[in-house]
């Protein structure tokens, strides 16, 4: 699949079928991420890939998309590392590239996946399940991965690009 075909054809998945993915498969979506811009090339990055189903379903608890984290076959909780980090925002937009990436990577491997930020607001706990220290690792996303068991209809765009293009000079 070229780039312009993922990144069109890319959609949020919250449904899953019974298949496991591999950790291989796993890590070469993490590993798409760790190429994402950083400035400084800091790479503030770093992940928790949760498969063991008690502790999938304590994060899958701490969120209002509870049935889509269960569903799952894998979790990959993506966090910003504190000790790294330079500039609040600029981290951020990094840690934005990463996840997108790590979406169509997904993508591109025949897998459905979407992030979830929502969770958020129970950011220790989850930190506390994957085993990290929360005071470091400040959670940023939790990417629910698994086959897909939706339509591959990528979902529309409200707007059109003459609603989002705001200037031409």
């Amino acid at each position: 699949m070229d780039t312009m075909e993922a990144i069109m054809t890319r959609k949020s998945v919250r449904a899953f079928k019974d298949q496991p993915v591999t950790d291989e498969q796993l890590e070469q979506i993490i590993l798409a991420g760790t190429r994402a811009p950083s400035g400084l090339a800091n790479e503030p990055w770093r992940f928790s890939i949760v498969k063991e189903e008690t502790v999938k379903n304590n994060i899958a608890k701490l969120t209002k998309h509870t049935k889509v984290l269960e569903g799952a076959s894998a979790l990959i909780c993506l966090f910003m590392d504190g000790e790294v980090g330079y500039d609040l925002v600029k981290d951020s937009n990094t840690i934005g590239a990463c996840a997108e990436n790590m979406l169509l990577a997904a993508h591109a491997m025949g897998l459905g996946a979407v992030w979830i930020a929502e969770i958020r607001k129970n950011k220790e706990q989850v930190a506390l399940e994957c085993g990290v220290d929360p005071e470091r690792y400040d959670l940023m996303v939790v990417m629910p991965v698994g086959y897909s068991d939706e339509s591959s209809e990528p979902t529309p765009r409200k707007r059109t690009l003459e609603d989002v293009i705001i200037s031409r000079r």
